[in-house]
C-alpha cells in the first residue's frame, strides 16, 4: 500500500535549470549520432529474467485478467527489452539511442520517480565505440558548463581471465579477514570454496567506505595484472583513443561498478570548481553491459551504456554551470501590443515559419521591456514589434537585440530585410 508519491517534475520555466539543460542534452546527443527512444512506463511483470528486477522495490499492478504489470524500475532494462522485443539487431548492425525518462521505485511506502539521462549503444564491440561514448559524455558536460570532466577507467576482465583473479583476491581477503569491517568479512566468508562457490560480487569490497578496509585493500591484487591478451589489447586501444581525443583519465583498478557491468567500466567525475585540479565530484558509472544484453537477447550482443540522474546533473549545473549563456531557440522574436497587433503578429509568425525563418513569440501580456529581455534569453538576434499604430499602418519595428538599434519597415518588406540581416 502506497502512502504517498514523491514528485519529480521537469518544469521548463524561464530561468529554470531545465530550460538550460534539456535543449543541450537533445542537441549534443543527436550531434553524436544518438536517436531518442521513449519506452513504456508499464511493462509485463514477467518480461525480464528472474532476479533482474527487485521484487521488494518494484511496483507491480494487477489487471482484471489477473495478469501482473509493473512500472519500469530501470531505464536500461526497459531499453534493452525494447531492443530485444522489436528485434532491432536484425535490421541494424549498430544502434545508438539516448533517453530522458523516469524510472520508479518504492521506499518506505513512498513511490519515487527518478528522471534519468542515458546513452546506449548496441552492436559494436570495438574500443572505438567506448571512446565514442566517453567523448560524447565529455562534450555534453562541457556544453552544460561542467568543466574539466575526468574519467576513471578499469577493465573487469572476461570469463577467461576473471576466475583466476577472483581466486587470488579471495585468498587475499581470507588472509586479512579479521581486520576487515563486518560487511567485508561477510563478503570474504562467502568467497571461500574456489571457483565454483566463490561469489561473483566479491569485488564489492573495493567500494567499502571504511578507512581501515581501504588501507588493507591498497595491497590487494589488481585486476589489471591478471588480464589476458585480448582484454589487455582492448584496454590499451581504448586508452590510446582517449589520448588522441585529449580526454583526461586515470586508471583505477579498484573500480568495478555493479554486477551487470562487464569488461570496460568507467566513472565520470566533474570538477568541483571552474579551475582544473580543485577536486572532483563523482557523477555516475558506465561501461560494457554485453553479458546482460546477450542474456536478454539470446545471442552475443555488444552493449554500452551510461545513465545519470538528471537532478544530480541539475544540482551541479546550478552550483557551477554557465546558466547565463543564452540558449538560441530562434533567430527572431515576435512582440505584439494590443488585440489587432496580436492578429497581425500571428499572421507574420506563420509567414516567417513558411519562409524557413526560425521564430518564437510570447502571445500574451508581459510588458515590452520584459519581452525584449526574454528575446535576449532565447538567444534571438532580432525582435519584431507590432503595436496598434504599426498594425493600422501596415508596418513593423525591427530591433537588433545586440545593439538595441531599431528601424521601421513596411509589412511587405520585413521578411526580405530579416533575411538580409541574418546573412550579415
Amino acid at each position: 500500500m502506497l502512502d504517498s508519491i514523491a514528485s519529480a517534475d521537469l518544469v521548463p520555466a524561464e530561468g529554470s535549470v531545465w530550460k538550460h539543460l534539456l535543449p543541450r542534452i537533445h542537441r549534443v546527443s543527436q550531434r553524436f549520432g544518438f536517436h531518442r527512444i521513449e519506452t513504456s512506463p508499464l511493462e509485463s511483470a514477467g518480461c525480464y529474467p528472474r532476479g533482474l528486477v527487485n521484487s521488494e522495490t518494484g511496483i507491480f499492478l494487477e489487471a482484471f485478467s489477473s495478469k501482473k504489470f509493473g512500472l519500469k524500475s530501470q531505464n536500461f532494462l526497459s531499453i534493452l527489452r525494447a531492443y530485444a522485443e522489436n528485434r532491432i539487431f536484425e535490421r541494424e548492425k549498430v544502434t545508438k539511442w539516448y533517453c530522458i525518462e523516469p524510472s520508479f521505485t518504492v521506499e518506505k511506502n513512498v513511490l519515487s520517480p527518478l528522471y534519468e539521462f542515458g546513452l546506449v549503444s548496441f552492436g559494436d564491440p570495438s574500443p572505438i565505440s567506448e571512446a565514442h561514448l566517453i567523448i560524447s559524455i565529455k562534450n555534453l558536460l562541457e556544453e552544460l558548463g561542467l568543466h574539466h570532466p575526468m574519467f576513471e577507467i578499469n577493465h573487469k576482465g572476461c570469463e577467461a581471465c576473471t576466475p583466476y583473479y577472483r581466486e587470488v583476491l579471495a585468498r587475499f581477503l581470507q588472509d586479512n579477514q579479521s581486520a576487515l569491517c563486518d560487511a567485508c568479512q561477510e563478503i570474504t566468508s562467502s568467497s571461500c570454496g574456489g571457483r565454483e562457490t566463490a561469489r561473483t560480487d566479491m569485488e564489492e569490497v573495493f567500494a567499502c567506505p571504511n578507512r581501515v578496509c581501504q588501507e588493507i585493500l591498497n595491497s590487494a591484487p589488481q585486476i589489471l595484472d591478471y588480464l589476458d591478451s585480448p582484454c589487455n589489447k582492448q584496454l590499451t586501444s581504448l586508452l590510446e583513443s582517449l589520448d588522441e581525443l585529449e580526454v583526461s583519465y586515470q586508471l583505477n583498478p579498484r573500480l568495478f561498478g555493479n554486477s551487470w557491468l562487464s569488461c570496460v567500466v568507467f566513472r565520470v567525475n566533474v570538477s568541483s570548481s571552474v579551475s582544473e585540479g580543485e577536486g572532483t565530484t563523482p557523477l555516475s558509472i558506465g561501461g560494457r553491459y554485453t553479458k546482460l544484453a546477450s542474456k536478454m537477447i539470446g545471442q552475443d550482443m555488444p552493449a554500452l551504456a551510461f545513465f545519470v540522474p538528471l537532478h544530480a546533473v541539475a544540482q551541479m549545473v546550478e552550483a557551477q554551470g554557465d546558466l547565463e549563456k543564452p540558449e538560441k531557440t530562434a533567430d527572431v522574436f515576435l512582440i505584439n501590443l494590443g488585440e489587432l497587433a496580436a492578429k497581425k503578429s500571428l499572421r507574420l509568425f506563420t509567414e516567417l515559419w513558411k519562409n524557413n525563418i526560425s521564430v518564437t513569440e510570447h502571445f500574451g501580456e508581459n510588458g515590452i521591456k520584459n519581452q525584449f529581455k526574454l528575446a535576449e534569453k532565447k538567444g534571438c538576434a532580432l525582435a519584431l514589434l507590432i503595436g496598434q499604430k504599426e498594425a493600422l499602418e501596415g508596418s513593423v519595428i525591427l530591433r537588433d537585440i545586440r545593439s538595441g538599434i531599431q528601424e521601421v519597415f513596411s509589412y511587405d518588406r520585413i521578411i526580405e530585410e530579416i533575411r538580409k540581416r541574418l546573412q550579415d
